[in-house]
């Protein structure tokens, strides 16, 4: 790394310096507040608002749809499942249990370990 030479300047010095900086400082502030601000209608905030909403709405419905079609078909397994093969129902129906026990009880005892 290089050494750098420090030059120590008067107080008559650092104080020209300083205002000078103030001045420039001001200046461009100045400068900044003579942009105009635009300020969008309230009507494109509303607009933008029920675009946002239609978005969601769409996505509700979608998102109701899939879940709606797949419950359907996991119900519909499991009672195709019942009426013609109840051995596998019974099966999977205590897997599904253990399977759940297990699950909820490792995710405590990571959740408890972590705290």
């Amino acid at each position: 790394m290089k050494k750098r030479k420090v030059i120590l300047l008067d107080s008559e010095q650092l104080s020209k310096q300083d205002s000078d900086a103030i001045c420039e400082l001001q200046e461009g502030l100045n400068k900044v507040d003579q942009f105009p601000v635009y300020t969008p209608d309230l009507q494109w905030f509303e607009q933008i608002v029920l675009a946002e909403q239609e978005n969601a709405r769409k996505k509700l419905i979608r998102d109701v749809a899939i879940f709606a079609l797949v419950a359907v078909v996991i119900l519909s397994g499991i009672i195709v499942s019942l009426y013609h093969m109840p051995v596998i129902f019974i099966i999977l129906q205590i897997s599904t249990t253990l399977f759940m026990a297990l699950y909820t009880g490792v995710r405590f005892i990571k959740q408890v370990s972590n705290e």
